[in-house]
């Protein structure tokens, strides 16, 4: 399955991101990777303002498109 950010989530929109650990059925939420967008330096570990970077973060599958991989 390959999860793509929707807009104003926590990952970079439009960008696949990879599911590191599935956290169903205690809840309909995940830890994943992908490219985030540092939007508030000071909340966010002093990187800079419109900076890209690889992060981590758990995060409800709602926040994504999920597309079934062919042949997978």
């Amino acid at each position: 399955m390959k999860y793509i950010a929707k807009e104003n989530t926590w990952f970079k929109a439009g960008m696949e991101v990879e599911l590191i650990d599935d956290y169903r059925p205690y809840m309909d939420a995940g830890l994943f990777r992908g490219i985030r967008v540092t939007e508030n330096p000071l909340a966010e570990g002093g990187y800079p303002q419109g900076i890209e970077r690889e992060d981590e973060e758990i995060c409800g599958f709602d926040e994504f498109d999920a597309i079934e991989e062919r042949g997978k």
